[in-house]
């Protein structure tokens, strides 16, 4: 029982709330620009989905659909995305703004359109 309790306090505490802050923010978004992109509408679909398969996923562990099996794997796969998720977000995607080149470090490489040399 140990993983359906940890799964169902995951879903509960962390996951749906998370997706919901997420919506809540695209909503903002359209409502501020009075007109969603199809990239926004496609990405409040997507947020919209997630929290309603977490919820199905919560009636099913409270029904006992699931075992702990079952609840130990679905634990391990969404914790690991979850730190995966928030390492992308701490590394912004792994662009570190200290090895940004300057422009000038290039300046050797430029070909100017009256130097017929190149």
């Amino acid at each position: 029982m140990a993983y359906i309790t940890q799964l169902k306090h995951l879903i509960q505490t962390e996951l749906i709330p998370d997706v919901e802050d997420h919506i809540d923010e695209l909503f903002e978004g359209i409502a501020s620009a009075k007109d969603a992109t199809v990239q926004e509408r496609a990405e409040l679909e997507d947020m919209q989905a997630l929290r309603d398969e977490y919820k199905e996923l919560l009636k099913e562990l409270q029904s006992g659909d699931i075992d702990e099996e079952e609840a130990e794997q679905l634990y391990t796969e969404l914790t690991a995305m979850r730190e995966g998720s928030d390492e992308d977000d701490e590394d912004d995607l792994g662009y570190d703004e200290e090895d940004e080149e300057d422009e000038d470090d290039y300046d050797e490489f430029d070909i100017d359109k009256e130097d017929d040399q190149y």
